[in-house]
């Protein structure tokens, strides 16, 4: 048998894998940060989960905390590339929508999509600690393999897109039970309302919740990370490594 045969097949075979599921993790650098390209419209602040297969690499949307507070985001206007527009094309197509937009690399006023970002982190780790999201801390705390949707590229229609340029705030709020929404304020009052699937969302960025053991040797979320990059000393991306023996000596 000529297995010299049969192990250069196995290694084309391999590279050949490796490269199909490189080709479908690819990525977009928005204002030098790296999104994740997706077909989904994922909801900004959700909880999900990133699932690499063979061939593709899919997102599981797992849920939406309570948001009974405000959330402030940031809103930065981008022209599109060309990256850019292939990812939002495919993304479209799934999504199934309407919106519109016309680009090629020789326009001089390229169109804009939007990079929105959780900005008040401080806000959202809180909210994750309160009783009412105590479910959804419970499943973060099962599988570290979950995260939060920190960031997202997005394409509304002129008139939404317009509106969030201008707004003077912009928060995520609960809308209706199981929902949540962009609420824009102008002089402090309540200007607009854009829900999420109004969009065509093509690029995310996730955040990974760092846990510690409190006085009462309970753990709680003490803040957010992104892509590889490490928790603050003493605290852990894994559960399992934050939680701490108990130390009976001390009763």
């Amino acid at each position: 048998m000529n297995y010299s045969k049969y192990l250069k097949i196995a290694v084309v075979l391999l590279c050949t894998c490796i490269v199909l599921l490189a080709f479908s993790c690819k990525s977009i650098s928005v204002q030098s940060k790296q999104y994740l390209q997706t077909s989904q419209n994922i909801t900004l602040g959700s909880i999900g989960i990133d699932e690499n297969f063979i061939l593709e690499r899919t997102y599981s949307n797992v849920g939406i905390p309570k948001y009974f507070k405000p959330v402030k985001v940031n809103i930065i206007p981008n022209s599109f590339n060309n990256s850019a527009y292939t990812a939002f094309n495919k993304a479209k197509s799934f999504q199934n929508k309407t919106i519109k937009i016309s680009f090629h690399d020789s326009l001089k006023v390229k169109p804009n999509f939007i990079s929105i970002d959780i900005s008040d982190r401080i806000t959202l780790i809180n909210l994750l600690n309160h009783k009412e999201n105590l479910e959804v801390k419970n499943f973060l705390l099962n599988d570290n393999d979950a995260h939060i949707v920190a960031g997202i590229s997005i394409v509304f229609d002129k008139t939404n897109q317009l509106a969030l340029i201008n707004a003077e705030e912009i928060y995520i709020e609960q809308s209706g039970v199981e929902n949540v929404a962009l609420k824009l304020y102008n002089e402090s009052r309540l200007d607009k309302t854009i829900n999420f699937n109004e969009g065509v969302v093509f690029s995310y960025r996730a955040a990974s919740v760092c846990w510690k053991e409190n006085s009462k040797y309970q753990l709680e979320i003490v803040d957010l990370v992104e892509g590889d990059n490490g928790c603050p000393s003493q605290t852990y991306k894994s559960s399992k490594r934050a939680k701490k023996d108990i130390n009976y000596y001390k009763f």
